[in-house]
């Protein structure tokens, strides 16, 4: 690992497959090395440099040495809100409820470094984003990891509840990992990454989900006077993951498109049903399962191999899963019946 500039070599960079365990760091010569890669991106940062992501194949790497080069980062001109304490105490709040999730395994989550946070305005009114210059430091004591996730971008809007944001992360065991193994199996079932690699498998069913896609229809009713009116409704219809995905071979994606609300049912309850009735969060007389919401910001999504969005904004949650967000998020190579 270089400085682009004066070819010296950069020590403690840090250098990792995104959204894995699988990473390392440089030494005092720059020199690094990571047993067992996996096809996916490579992520090489240092403090005072540009973020570099690199594509990389397992057949490209075999046999092969690399040398990276880093820029020195330019200052960036963010339209910065200046909050009073109060308000950005309040703002700090609404981060981490967004960000983190409103569950157990968020509960037991602490972000380290949030002074690091700053805010600046949205697009829309009640809508703010929210970024770092240092990779965040998340401690998850109820999934046994040490996050490290350099947020380029959080968007939240207080009038919708809709919220979204992506980075790059890294996984780092606190541990033995066969200590968190039954908890992070159950943050597994029910989740995003588990309905998106169902998905992509075409095994919903086997998996215990269902799909509708959510219309909106009138309802044709008679008031107690007699009068006549329509009531709008959702209507849901149930599909296949055929009619909504399809493979690219020429992008190594599957594409993925719906119009409307995409409406996911999990037919089991997720670990942290219980936890968010017991908060009272969610409460009254629930039926089994769960049911959330998707809505597209574009027409189409792509989703890796791995059951990864290829674009995480582009994507907003309603229903259960607006509750997990990144303290229940696990790591892309991770999967229950290999941990």
């Amino acid at each position: 690992m270089l400085d682009q500039s004066n070819n010296a070599a950069i020590a403690g960079a840090s250098v990792y497959f995104n959204n894995t365990s699988i990473g390392t760091i440089t030494n005092e010569n720059g020199e690094f090395s990571i047993p067992n890669p996996i096809n996916g991106e490579v992520i090489i940062s240092s403090v005072g440099y540009e973020r570099l992501i690199h594509k990389l194949s397992i057949t490209e790497l075999t046999g092969k040495s690399f040398t990276f080069k880093l820029a020195e980062k330019e200052a960036m001109l963010r339209d910065v809100m200046v909050l009073p304490d109060a308000m950005r105490k309040q703002y700090l709040q609404l981060f981490k409820e967004n960000f983190l999730g409103l569950t157990e395994e968020a509960d037991m989550s602490r972000i380290t470094n949030l002074h690091s946070i700053d805010f600046a305005a949205g697009d829309e009114k009640n809508a703010f984003i929210a970024y770092s210059d240092t990779p965040l430091t998340i401690i998850n004591k109820k999934l046994g990891y040490i996050i490290k996730f350099d947020l380029v971008e959080f968007y939240l809007n207080q009038r919708t509840g809709q919220t979204s944001f992506y980075g790059f992360t890294r996984y780092e065991e606190m541990g033995d990992k066969k200590r968190w193994a039954r908890n992070r199996e159950k943050a597994y079932y029910g989740s995003t990454l588990h309905f998106f690699r169902s998905l992509i498998g075409n095994n919903l069913e086997k998996e215990s989900f269902s799909i509708l896609r959510v219309r909106v229809d009138s309802l044709r009713q008679t008031n107690a006077l007699g009068k006549l009116f329509y009531k709008k409704m959702d209507v849901g219809i149930p599909i296949t993951a055929t009619e909504i995905i399809k493979k690219d071979p020429k992008e190594k994606l599957y594409i993925a498109s719906w119009k409307d609300k995409l409406m996911v049912q999990y037919l089991k309850n997720p670990a942290s049903k219980a936890y968010l009735s017991k908060r009272t969060i969610i409460n009254g007389n629930l039926p089994k399962g769960a049911r959330s919401y998707l809505l597209l910001n574009e027409p189409t999504v792509g989703i890796d191999d791995y059951g990864i969005l290829a674009d995480p904004m582009n994507v907003f949650y309603t229903g259960y899963w607006s509750y997990e967000k990144a303290a229940n998020l696990l790591p892309y190579n991770y999967y229950p019946d290999r941990d």
